[in-house]
């Protein structure tokens, strides 16, 4: 019997909505919940029942930043099998059973699935089929966190979140996620998706922020010198002529702001 731990990480008001994710308890499922604060006052607002369910292990985190509070619920866990949650994520009925059943008959050290929104519309355009993911995989859709499933000790200790990236940032407001994959693939991580429903959340993504947001723009100028280093400057480069070209963006704007995230990356570890 695999036990799954359930990661769940929020910030300040968020912490309200968190008793109402939980499944009834069950033996092999266990939530450790990574509260983040930026005011006392938001202590006063943790529901008793987070504190009193067994299955629950509650932490607190003062400051900001999702990758740091991710970090900060990995190193809590002691289960076979870990999940990361927003306080707006919830496992779908028969998701264990899928989970365990996907570890069982695959030797793989991290699973990605699919999410839905609320009313059970998928989350993302998904492939149909599943598939290996390594360098030689070109992804039609990106992988948030909580369609992902990780063996703990494949991870725990081996991979963090870089807390440069993320929401709750200053700078590079997101991409957390890409670089965690790229940190996983040179770990050598087996990482296989699956066709196969999970989570339900109601987040809806932002499509085409990269084009009007500078932190995005930033992030993606970081994140593709953290893959290619100084290749970088010519790829970002063609992106925002062709960004430009196809009439999404101002080239220089884009540019500037790709380089801020290159620049920003070379002074930083």
């Amino acid at each position: 019997m695999k036990t799954i731990d359930i990661l769940i990480c929020t910030l300040n008001k968020g912490i309200v909505r968190v008793s109402d994710i939980l499944m009834p308890p069950r033996e092999e499922i266990h939530y450790i919940v990574s509260f983040q604060y930026t005011d006392d006052r938001y202590l006063d607002l943790v529901p008793p029942v987070l504190k009193e369910r067994a299955d629950v292990s509650f932490y607190t985190l003062n400051g900001q930043g999702l990758s740091c509070n991710r970090n900060n619920a990995l190193e809590k866990a002691t289960s076979d099998l870990v999940m990361f949650a927003d306080d707006d994520t919830r496992l779908l009925p028969d998701a264990y059973e899928q989970i365990v059943h996907t570890f069982d008959a695959n030797d793989i050290d991290v699973a990605f699935f699919q999410a839905t929104t609320y009313t059970g519309k998928p989350l993302k355009e998904y492939p149909d089929a599943p598939f290996t993911y390594d360098r030689r995989t070109t992804l039609t859709y990106s992988i948030s966190a909580i369609e992902m499933v990780c063996r703990r000790k494949a991870i725990q200790g081996v991979i963090r979140f870089d807390e440069r990236f993320g929401l709750g940032t200053q700078f590079l407001t997101c991409g957390e996620e890409e670089i965690w994959l790229e940190d996983a693939l040179r770990a050598g991580l087996r990482m296989k998706y699956f066709p196969a429903r999970t989570v339900e959340t109601s987040t809806m993504l932002k499509k085409k922020m990269v084009y009007v947001d500078a932190g995005v723009q930033r992030s993606r100028g970081a994140m593709t010198y953290y893959r290619m280093g100084n290749r970088a400057w010519l790829a970002c480069a063609k992106f925002a002529i062709q960004s430009s070209i196809n009439g999404l963006c101002h080239f220089w704007p884009m540019m500037h702001h790709l380089a801020e995230g290159i620049r920003y990356m070379k002074r930083t570890k």
